[in-house]
């Protein structure tokens, strides 16, 4: 059963910049997820954006800027494979690189020997952040604030993971679950938003 302030035939998750040109995008309170995931390898980068508060939302450039506070949280897969794995994360080349130390986040070396790396705590945005549109395998996904919020942000994680990093079943979904617990903890919307 919904709650009272969900709206009936309101998705759990949509499209970004698909919500944007249909002027569905909450206002209130949403989470984005953006994927960044390199075919050939599997290397995989996540931003995690909660907002609330919004002021305005407007097209720049060729992304979506809200006027808005928010939280990012970064998650990055490095395949087994990978040349650079003793090279901090935010030192790495751009499309690689997550803005951390490796002191700075958590990690979980999967069977297949790739390691799942993410932030121990979100970055904060007092004023304002920009979502650049997707290209290619990439997506970014506006997620409702909805009962079973948690549970569909695991989900998707748990089919990305599997689908996109070439992660077994099993270690994406104890990925997913130990992100989206950092996640439920660190960047929901109780109190934080004024």
């Amino acid at each position: 059963m919904a709650k009272k302030n969900e709206t009936a035939g309101t998705p759990k998750v949509m499209n970004l910049f698909d919500a944007f040109i249909s002027d569905k995008l909450p206002k209130d309170q949403g989470y984005i997820i953006s994927s960044f995931i390199n075919a050939n390898t599997g290397y995989s980068v996540y931003e995690v954006i909660s907002y609330s508060g919004v002021k305005a939302i407007y097209p720049e450039g060729d992304g979506l800027t809200f006027q808005s506070q928010g939280k990012k949280l970064h998650v990055l897969i490095e395949p087994a494979s990978y040349n650079y794995k003793g090279t901090e994360p935010y030192l790495r080349e751009k499309h690689d690189q997550i803005p951390l130390r490796f002191n700075e986040v958590e990690k979980y070396v999967t069977k297949n020997q790739s390691t799942i790396y993410w932030a121990k705590k979100p970055i904060e945005s007092l004023s304002s952040f920009t979502v650049s549109r997707p290209t290619g395998f990439n997506v970014s996904f506006v997620f409702y604030n909805k009962s079973d919020l948690y549970t569909t942000l695991a989900k998707f994680f748990e089919q990305s993971f599997t689908n996109d990093a070439g992660l077994s079943m099993a270690d994406s979904r104890k990925g997913a679950g130990e992100i989206t617990v950092i996640i439920k903890n660190t960047m929901n919307f109780i109190g934080t938003y004024n």
